[in-house]
């Protein structure tokens, strides 16, 4: 046994490299995993064999469609996509702006839905990327709305910061339903962000929409209020959505 969960570890170690629907090459698995090039090139067949991984034509690995149809497949997610997709459709129609529904994967935030057109795609998601809770408007919103049993200590604050002062940044992004980009974000990139969180059938909070603007095109506060309505239609359609048990055998 194990050694059982020793491969299974491994296996989701390796499958984590390629989320976002990244492609990786064996040393860069190598590299995020520190598993040896050996144990990564059996890994990776195997994945590859049973659908998980696929390999390009340029020797390099990106995640297969069995995922997909696995992940398709599960309730909730699939409730979510349906309730969020018509509405950042929407949002990114009026705004031509790049817009996306967003989720935490450890301390990061990460994409799980996307959508901009041709001309800003490249520099949206490339200046977006995967960066901390703590360091994006998208991140904190996930913060902001308090601790979950699978992240209790989400309202922790950062290392070297006070707090009483992050308690307090947390409660100002949770009185104004979203928060956005500041000023000292924007100095090495143009690129801002703001971000509203989607409320769960159950009230909790673990997605939320974004919205990426440019400095001095895009008012923040302005691209803030966009997401929190955008967030609030898909937080109705997910209240909206819910049958029980009841009405659907009677259905």
């Amino acid at each position: 046994m194990t050694g059982r969960r020793g491969v299974l570890a491994r296996a989701f170690d390796i499958l984590g490299c390629f989320a976002g629907g990244a492609e990786r090459s064996v040393a860069d698995v190598c590299h995020a995993t520190d598993l040896p090039p050996a144990t990564v090139h059996r890994m990776l067949a195997t994945l590859a064999e049973h659908g998980a991984i696929e390999r390009t034509s340029w020797g390099r690995y990106r995640l297969g469609p069995s995922l997909w149809r696995l992940g398709h497949d599960v309730h909730e997610i699939r409730r979510l996509r349906d309730c969020a997709r018509p509405a950042l459709i929407d949002l990114h129609a009026t705004t031509r702006l790049p817009v996306a529904l967003a989720t935490r994967e450890g301390d990061r935030l990460q994409v799980m839905d996307k959508i901009a057109g041709r001309k800003v795609a490249g520099w949206a998601w490339t200046a977006l990327g995967t960066p901390l809770l703590t360091q994006h408007p998208g991140g904190l919103v996930l913060l902001a709305w308090g601790a979950t049993p699978q992240h209790p200590g989400t309202q922790a604050p950062p290392a070297g910061r006070d707090e009483f002062a992050w308690r307090q940044e947390l409660a100002e992004i949770r009185r104004q339903g979203f928060c956005h980009s500041r000023p000292a974000d924007v100095a090495a990139n143009p690129a801002i962000w703001a971000a509203a969180p989607v409320f769960s059938i159950d009230k909790s909070v673990t997605t939320c929409v974004i919205i990426g603007g440019v400095h001095g095109e895009h008012p923040p506060a302005a691209l803030g209020r966009l997401a929190r309505t955008t967030a609030t239609e898909i937080s109705a359609g997910l209240r909206r959505g819910v049958t029980s048990p009841s009405q659907g055998a009677e259905a």
